[in-house]
């Protein structure tokens, strides 16, 4: 073991000699002490909002900073890097704003909008062009809101859903700015205001304010759409700008970053092309992450079933008899605790972790020997049991073949996503309502292909 850069660095030559086995593995995690470096506890929300990053909400996003430092350690200009569970993109701007090419990929449609609008720069005097185009086509209070939803056979499906969360009202005025979108004449800029509409819908629903569950409030004051629209897409007008003149500066405003609406076990990428993954998986309720991003896909008609929506997430309820193969012995040990207090969620469980280790078995075939994957994970409880995410993922890895380099212990000082659960259903509750802390720190786990 050695210090580097003031960090906790274990050596690859020191773990390459070591056996690693389900004990050790447990005995080398209750060892750890948090690094303070990397929690980057003084940050503030502007500055982990910067450039495009502040242009949607999304539950969980790890901070920018982070993504910097581990591009900087473990990858060269130049490299490909790739994050499997790109979420709203955050691995992918940075990537970029470091010259460094990223493919990022993610099941859900909202986190392939919003991190497909977070890599697009527009020159800024052309996005203000637009905005103007815009704010001059809705001005007009006698426009018909020219919105036609497509000849599908879910329309009356996501009409009755939209009318359930939305007034009359404010879904006509909802329908003339997304006809004005869609009128505009470049695709990168209804992506970018395809994005700012969404970002919106939850202000402008009856959806209950800070609520991670899709809970109505219909005694809630919902604020004019228009005028929130226009508000939110002025703040990332200035982002815009901010994350243009930055890749301008670094030469940068060509280097690819392509974002895609795929499944993490299927990465559109050859055999051993990357140098570097980041990327932060889904825990095992990812599930609730479809319920938080339902408007936006029933909007934009992305789905005509709800459930079949979350059907598609890694670690969805819906288990379905899958055959299990975790490949850890220390997942094995958690799934039969759990067995004796909820057979429903140990099946579950069983199948998250065999999803994951697909997804581990994938990140080996397209990195190149002696590149690093990178995995940003929080362990947590659920019915009383831990579950010990970051150990089984070492655990799984390693079976495949890859060799430990590090594990950093972070805490975390905030978090988009509620840290409150439930203690019993290991599920997010109010602040008042919840007996357990689920979120206090995470691991950065550092794993490199032989």
């Amino acid at each position: 073991m050695t210090w580097r850069n003031g960090w906790r660095c274990f050596e690859v030559k020191a773990v390459v000699q070591e056996k690693w086995t389900a004990e050790s593995i447990l005995k080398h995690f209750e060892a750890l002490t948090p690094d303070p470096s990397w929690s980057f506890a003084g940050l503030t929300q502007r500055q982990t909002n910067y450039a495009t990053h502040g242009y949607h909400r999304y539950p969980a996003k790890f901070i920018p900073q982070l993504v910097a430092r581990l591009l900087s350690d473990f990858s060269a200009e130049g490299d490909l890097v790739v994050d499997p569970f790109m979420g709203s993109g955050t691995t992918l701007v940075e990537a970029k704003l470091n010259r460094r090419p990223s493919v990022g990929v993610d099941i859900n449609p909202v986190a392939h909008l919003v991190a497909k609008a977070k890599v697009t720069p527009i020159e800024p005097s052309r996005l203000e062009s637009a905005i103007a185009l815009l704010e001059k086509s809705l001005s007009n209070q006698e426009q018909p809101a020219l919105f036609i939803l497509r000849e599908r056979a879910d329309s009356d499906f996501c009409g009755q859903r939209l009318d359930y969360w939305f007034p009359s009202d404010v879904k006509s005025e909802l329908m003339r700015i997304h006809a004005a979108i869609e009128n505009l004449p470049d695709e990168d800029l209804r992506v970018f205001f395809r994005c700012a509409f969404s970002h919106i819908l939850k202000p402008c629903s009856w959806w209950l304010n800070r609520s991670v569950k899709p809970t109505r409030d219909l005694k809630k004051r919902i604020p004019p759409p228009i005028l929130t629209f226009f508000q939110h897409v002025r703040r990332m007008a200035s982002g815009n700008r901010q994350f243009w003149e930055l890749l301008r500066q670094k030469d940068a405003l060509d280097v690819p970053a392509k974002p895609y609406c795929a499944d993490a076990r299927q990465l559109p990428l050859t055999d051993s092309s990357a140098q570097l993954i980041i990327t932060s998986p889904p825990y095992v309720t990812s599930y609730e992450y479809a319920d938080l991003h339902q408007l936006t896909v029933l909007w934009y008609q992305a789905v005509t079933d709800l459930k079949e929506f979350r059907r598609q997430f890694i670690g969805t309820a819906s288990c379905n008899g899958k055959p299990v193969n975790m490949g850890s012995f220390i997942a094995e040990t958690i799934v039969a605790a759990l067995k004796g207090r909820d057979k429903k969620k140990a099946q579950e469980v069983a199948v998250y972790f065999t999803e994951m280790r697909e997804c581990f078995l994938e990140m080996w075939r397209v990195l190149k020997r002696g590149g690093y994957a990178c995995i940003v994970i929080g362990n947590t409880r659920l019915c009383g049991v831990e579950i010990l995410n970051a150990q089984v993922f070492v655990e799984q890895m390693l079976s495949l073949g890859f060799e430990l380099h590090q594990v950093i212990l972070r805490e975390i000082p905030s978090k988009i996503l509620p840290r409150t659960r439930d203690q019993k259903t290991g599920k997010f509750a109010k602040v008042t309502e919840a007996d357990f802390i689920a979120y206090p720190h995470e691991f950065i786990l550092v794993l490199r292909k032989l």
